[in-house]
């Protein structure tokens, strides 16, 4: 019989090449470090209940969605009917929150009582690499998805979806933001650079003046300054730019360019997870520091934030969630408690490579 360790590092493999059409494989390329742990899979989302205080979902690679009602010290594997573990981003629905989406490898399921049973939507995304999903709007949001195949979208909560892409000039989309000062600006990118719209997607432009990296694998918009939007890439770093200006990198003290998350906190703080760590940099900071060295040493695949207690942040890698409560000064590893992980030879732990 194969030990733990053997065994998990063979699912990771699968899990690490599969997570790259998320990702990209250069970010493979580069020197990756995830522990396996009991969420099973590979953690890649985490999005909290907009109302009630505690209420948390974690998306998992491989093992499906968990949910937590205490603030992450206690997690139920939350995925009957999701019959594609590979999740690989969550929403929330802004009108009803007890609606929550799923984006997987194979299209996209909605849950309408908070995660306890989901059923497939929308047989024109079954099959497609769902990579992000955006919801806008009010008591009827409209739901985007960013695929393999190009940006979709729906207005009746993903029942029936339609191409929403004109004017983008790459496929391959790989994360979608909103802008929530300026009703119908959209962002999308992926490995074609960064593309906006001012018209709820109608027309799309891209938007690269001045980055050097057009491998883009997440955005992030600063809450308390309209206009300024941070893109993290594959090799180049952070990009910051303001008012539709052009792009400029700012990688001051980031020793590990290839970024998988950026954070922008409302107090202004960012955050960026990359292969080798968490760094931050202040609203007034000239550089990045890392933080959480002596423990979050390894590939961090989210970073997140509490929307009722803006000081508390949340970091996934491989197969664990850590918090920390002073904005990342310090972390520890959650879920002591995770119950309802499906049987498989993920939840082993050890450290896993991939490339050099």
């Amino acid at each position: 019989m194969r030990d733990m360790t053997t065994t998990w590092r063979a699912a990771a493999a699968a899990v690490l090449g599969a997570f790259g059409a998320l990702s990209g494989s250069p970010v493979l390329g580069n020197h990756v470090v995830m522990h396996g742990g009991p969420f099973g899979g590979v953690v890649v989302s985490l999005v909290a209940h907009p109302r009630e205080p505690g209420v948390l979902w974690v998306a998992s690679f491989g093992a499906g969605v968990f949910k937590s009602t205490d603030g992450g010290r206690r997690w139920v594997a939350s995925s009957h009917g999701l019959d594609d573990p590979m999740v690989l981003t969550l929403a929330v629905d802004p009108g009803s929150p007890e609606i929550v989406y799923a984006g997987t490898d194979s299209g996209v399921f909605i849950s309408r009582d908070g995660g306890a049973t989901w059923r497939r939507t929308g047989r024109a995304l079954e099959g497609r690499n769902v990579r992000s999903l955006v919801a806008v709007g009010g008591p009827r949001p409209l739901l985007y998805a960013a695929t393999d195949a190009g940006i979709r979208w729906s207005r009746d909560r993903g029942v029936t979806w339609s191409s929403r892409d004109g004017g983008v000039s790459s496929r391959d989309i790989r994360v979608l933001r909103a802008d929530p000062a300026r009703r119908g600006r959209l962002f999308a990118a992926g490995f074609g650079g960064v593309f906006q719209t001012d018209d709820g997607g109608a027309r799309w432009r891209p938007v690269n003046r001045g980055l050097t990296d057009l491998r883009v694998r997440c955005l992030a918009l600063d809450p308390g300054r309209p206009g300024v939007l941070y893109a993290g890439t594959a090799g180049g770093g952070v990009f910051e730019a303001r008012d539709g200006r052009a792009w400029r990198p700012v990688n001051d003290g980031l020793t590990n360019l290839t970024v998988l998350s950026l954070l922008v906190t409302a107090s202004g703080e960012r955050f960026a997870g990359t292969v080798g760590g968490i760094y931050r940099r202040g609203p007034r900071d000239a550089a990045w520091q890392p933080v959480g060295a002596d423990v979050l040493r390894l590939t961090v695949t989210f970073v997140a934030e509490d929307p009722h207690r803006p000081r508390r942040l949340y970091a996934g890698t491989g197969g664990l969630v850590f918090m920390s409560e002073d904005h990342g000064g310090r972390w520890r590893e959650l879920a002591a408690s995770v119950t309802g992980v499906p049987a498989g030879p993920a939840t082993g732990r050890a450290v896993v490579h991939s490339g050099e």
